[in-house]
């Protein structure tokens, strides 16, 4: 089978592409999959991020391009900033990975969550489109625990 050799952020040069959601996109050991059928296997020292527009060089030497899927996500908007602040403070009390934009924030659709922030003052719309959010402030791409 193929092995990924390398991962490059960008290229403009590519074969083929993969699609995946936010969840694929941070891996160490899987057989991947590519939209026309083509099999391959990525093994990495460690689990990490996969960027977004990035390329895996096979050892075949295909090159196969990293794209976001789309997946169900929901769009936070309040009337203020100060409400918008307030709203990603309560999203980021409870770890939810998220983008944050000047005037909205995008998650994954989460109906709990929903209700709390419409609770909260927010309006909330719902969309399906590729879910990219912040990564961790120390260079780290995800979060899992910490110390308090």
């Amino acid at each position: 089978m193929d092995t990924v050799l390398e991962i490059k952020n960008n290229s403009s040069h590519f074969d083929d592409h993969i699609l995946l959601s936010f969840e694929e996109r941070f891996r160490r050991r899987v057989v991947l999959k590519t939209d026309k059928g083509y099999e391959f296997f990525l093994a990495l020292e460690k689990a990490a991020e996969l960027p977004v527009g990035g390329i895996f060089l096979l050892q075949s030497g295909k090159k196969i391009k990293i794209l976001a899927a789309n997946e169900e996500l929901m769009t936070v908007c309040t009337n203020s900033k100060i409400d918008l602040i307030k709203a990603s403070w309560h999203i980021g009390n409870r770890h939810l990975n998220c983008d944050i934009k000047d005037d909205q924030i995008i998650l994954r659709r989460d109906e709990v969550i929903a209700k709390m922030l419409i609770g909260l003052g927010c309006s909330i719309s719902y969309m399906n489109g590729p879910f990219q959010p912040l990564s961790g402030a120390y260079g780290i791409g995800r979060t899992f625990s910490h110390s308090h």
